[in-house]
């Protein structure tokens, strides 16, 4: 063995080795043993801001004392608006004499991209995760509505977490992290999904009770404060994370775009609530209208988050939503001081949920740091807000109920025709901007011909694919096919019956491959691509032989082709050499390449490449 300074002096080597040591960024081990009953790791982790989203966890396995990394100091971590990723990290010691687990809970349901490493004493990476609000609902290793991640720790051993935060465009939210012990968990999930249930289960007790009032009396401010309600109702039950977790856990896209729609329709339901509860129509019809047009801008800010826009969407809706607010706390000011008890029974209830609200958006937007208050504050004040409005309608039931019915029945039945014609409007609109936005998603999803995923969609899906094999190593197989001599038969029969071609094949495909993981493309024309879900080139080879079959089996006419039918020529490329197939358009290249040898060898075949690195 030879000294590590065999130039130096013992002590000179000892001091330089502690100068390296201390220069390094300090990590104390967190000691987990029992008894453990929690820990806020808010405060105990490491930061790193990855400006370029350029490190991976090689890099900080590798550089580790190179990188800027500094202490949190934060309860609740809060990066409100950023372009960057964040990368966290802390080291847990178990000297106990037994194996522990621990449970590691990022207690906020709507962020983006999480990605978690456990590494032990050598550097090793002994366990991992990739998931997140914009992840399918599976990729969780606890079914949770927050991120729970287990963490086991052998006795006397230490190990480092390393966690990766990201967005999509730029908005994070405030992330409480927690270390607990699965009893401590298990108290604190039961503990929230008994409070949550009392609250929802009061909202909905609410709704039905107030619904069936309304088909019993015909109060209209009684349907709008049960649509108000139900709307909100919505809205929670999607920010905390139970509509992901019970509704739609395969469809992340569409959980993120129901927030911000919500949001948008909880304003504008709030002010057809409001202009109904305050009769502004007769009092200030004027400010009707301000209210259900700053409600309108509202929503109309959430309508980017279907294009995937969203941190945008709260740097309109923020401003927005507090000049409804002022907007609506100034109508009740003014109608309370003249006298109106049902509006100072509105302004007492709008006031406490003016309260939660604000101090929501505040944290969101970083002013406020999260707390028990500031993170339950819109629930606590819509629930007090709910009951107040509750006992404000039954107040209101009564007074038209006591009041002198003078007005004539024709002038009565004039007046509900004419709810009942605006009401059928809104529905009529509500139901055309609902059937516009599925056009719409659907159009930047699909070509419109065969419905099949267009270009676009091959370029994100394939990318993300690709990203995806380089990681766990699998071949990826993907295949270009082009319809033979199309151009010759489009001349022969018309571009009528070249359509109707194209369909057909567009069918015959989503009747072939039909695993969860085959995507189908239109890539333009007559030309089409088909990402497969199978392991192998042979494998790859013979589902495309029997489509190839298939589709001459179909014996489309076509007195150009040399067959006298529809035939198609197909490039079928296997790949594992992410190096040189970095991206969608360079695999697209190698499998057209492929289909134009099919071509030129009489076509009506299959023609495979394999692109192999080393293994």
């Amino acid at each position: 063995m030879t000294r590590p300074f065999p130039h130096l002096p013992s002590a000179l080597a000892a001091w330089l080795l502690l100068a390296c040591l201390l220069a390094s960024p300090a990590r104390a081990a967190l000691d987990v043993a029992d008894p453990f009953d929690g820990l806020n790791l808010g405060p105990q982790v490491q930061l790193l801001e990855d400006v370029d989203r350029e490190f991976t966890i090689a890099d900080l396995l590798s550089r580790d004392d190179d990188l800027p990394w500094r202490s949190s100091e934060q309860e609740t971590l809060n990066f409100s608006f950023s372009d960057s990723a964040w990368w966290l990290q802390v080291e847990l010691v178990n000297a106990s004499e037994a194996p522990l687990r621990r449970l590691l809970e990022l207690a906020m349901p709507l962020h983006d991209y999480l990605d978690a490493w456990v590494v032990d004493e050598a550097g090793e990476v002994v366990a991992e995760w990739q998931t997140g609000n914009r992840r399918a609902f599976d990729t969780r290793p606890v079914a949770h509505r927050t991120f729970v991640l287990p963490i086991v720790l052998p006795p006397g051993e230490t190990r480092r977490v390393i966690l990766r935060l990201d967005t999509h465009d730029g908005l994070f939210d405030a992330t409480p992290l927690y270390l607990l012990s699965d009893a401590s968990f298990l108290q604190k999930a039961q503990r929230e999904l008994m409070a949550f249930s009392l609250y929802f289960g009061a909202l909905l007790a609410l709704m039905i009770f107030n619904l069936l009032l309304f088909l019993a009396i015909r109060e209209r401010s009684l349907l709008h404060y049960v649509v108000y309600l139900g709307t909100f109702f919505v809205l929670m039950f999607a920010a905390r994370g139970f509509a992901y977790q019970y509704w739609w856990p395969n469809w992340p896209t569409f959980n993120n775009q129901m927030l911000p729609l919500t949001i948008g329709l909880f304003a504008v339901t709030l002010a057809s609530f409001s202009s109904s509860y305050l009769n502004l129509r007769r009092h200030a019809p004027r400010l009707s209208w301000g209210l259900h047009g700053v409600a309108g801008l509202c929503l109309a800010s959430a309508l980017p988050a279907l294009q995937g826009h969203y941190a945008p969407v709260f740097r309109v809706m923020i401003p927005a939503a507090i000049l409804l607010s002022l907007l609506m706390l100034s109508v009740a000011v003014w109608r309370s001081w003249l006298g109106d008890r049902l509006a100072q029974i509105f302004l007492v209830a709008w006031c406490v949920l003016l309260v939660g609200i604000a101090l929501y958006f505040l944290r969101v937007a970083g002013v406020l740091p999260y707390n028990v208050f500031t993170e339950y504050a819109v629930q606590a004040g819509s629930g007090i807000e709910f009951l107040l409005l509750a006992f404000g309608l039954a107040y209101k039931i009564n007074l038209l109920k006591n009041e002198k019915l003078a007005a004539e029945r024709a002038t009565h039945e004039l007046q509900r025709s004419h709810n009942q014609r605006l009401e059928a409007e809104v529905d009529e609109r509500t139901r055309e901007l609902e059937a516009a936005n599925q056009r719409l998603a659907a159009m930047a999803r699909t070509a419109p011909l065969t419905g099949l995923l267009n270009r676009r969609q091959f370029h994100e899906l394939v990318d993300a694919e690709l990203l995806q094999r380089r990681r766990s190593g699998r071949a990826l197989l993907f295949a270009v096919m082009d319809i033979d001599a199309f151009k010759a038969y489009n001349d022969t029969y018309g571009h009528q019956a070249g359509d109707e071609v194209l369909r057909c094949v567009s069918a015959l495909l989503q009747q072939h491959f039909r695993r969860a993981g085959d995507r189908l493309f239109r890539l333009g024309g007559e030309e089409f691509g088909l990402l497969l879900e199978v392991d192998t080139l042979d494998q790859g080879r013979h589902v495309m032989e029997a489509f190839r079959q298939s589709l001459e089996d179909l014996a489309i006419p076509h007195v150009q082709a040399e067959g006298g039918v529809v035939t198609a020529s197909f490039g079928l490329v296997c790949c594992n050499d992410f190096q040189r197939v970095p991206d969608a358009e360079r695999l697209y290249r190698e499998a057209d390449e492929a289909m134009y040898q099919a071509k030129d060898r009489n076509r009506n075949r299959v023609v495979t490449r394999a692109i192999l690195g080393e293994t």
